[in-house]
């Protein structure tokens, strides 16, 4: 049991909209994983990966952190569990205008401050760890430059940086290429994986191209309709289990 790391047992989310995104999903996620989520738009990916990190509150269930319950939450708490679950977004949520190393800085937020962030107090410390961050996944050479001048692959490496400031021991990872033109997938995924063994940081990812989810992932788990039906390797994803995910009249589409 000690090297299971998140644990999760009969999770529920109803929205107030009575929509049953997640109906009693239960799951653990071993230290040093790259765990892939796999289902069709709605199956409840985005919703699960939110529940983790608290973007939403689980209704029911319940979620071990590293043998903590982090099921409910007060709004302290949830900053400080921000710092250890970091999370990337489909979307790059980069502020346009401000330097690559300046949005990098703002992943240092629960430690500094919103206040320190505006008058961009930061310490040698952070701006150092910064660049150490830019550098891991490629772009150290574009810490003076404005974050829109980047290309969109380079935009999500710089939203990678500003996680791995939080100094994460897991990274969630929302659809992280869904923006990106295929050519530029791998560039970014290639990154995930660097930082899972490198640094040895958890990943659990929602993808949708299974090719990537083949070539990146060492475990899988598939949502349909907010239920889990499959888990298990890549590799025992057939065409069968592919229909029962994603429908009888579903085709695979393949990222080179």
């Amino acid at each position: 049991m000690d090297d299971i790391q998140l644990k999760i047992s009969n999770l529920n989310k109803v929205y107030d909209n009575g929509v049953h995104a997640l109906k009693n999903v239960s799951f653990n996620v071993k230290k040093g994983e790259f765990l892939v989520v796999i289902g069709l738009s709605g199956s409840g990916k985005s919703t699960l990966l939110r529940c983790i990190n608290h973007l939403h509150a689980p209704t029911s269930g319940q979620i071990l952190f590293e043998n903590r319950d982090i099921t409910h939450l007060s709004s302290s708490e949830i900053r400080g569990l921000r710092k250890e679950i970091g999370m990337i977004f489909q979307h790059f949520n980069l502020i346009p205008r401000h330097s690559v190393l300046s949005n990098v800085l703002m992943g240092a937020l629960g430690r500094t401050g919103t206040l320190n962030s505006i008058f961009k107090f930061f310490s040698e410390s952070d701006r150092k760890r910064a660049l150490e961050c830019l550098n891991l996944v490629g772009i150290r050479e574009k810490a003076a430059i404005r974050a829109d001048q980047l290309s969109g692959g380079q935009q999500q490496r710089v939203a990678i940086a500003r996680a791995l400031l939080q100094g994460p021991k897991i990274l969630l990872a929302d659809e992280p290429v869904a923006s990106l033109d295929p050519a530029t997938c791998h560039s970014v995924m290639d990154y995930l994986r660097k930082i899972n063994q490198e640094l040895g940081i958890t990943i659990v990812c929602n993808l949708h191209f299974l090719s990537l989810v083949r070539q990146y992932a060492t475990r899988v788990i598939a949502l349909r309709n907010g239920e889990l039906v499959f888990e298990g390797s890549p590799q025992n994803i057939d065409e069968s289990w592919f229909r029962k995910i994603y429908g009888e009249s579903a085709k695979e589409v393949h990222i080179n």
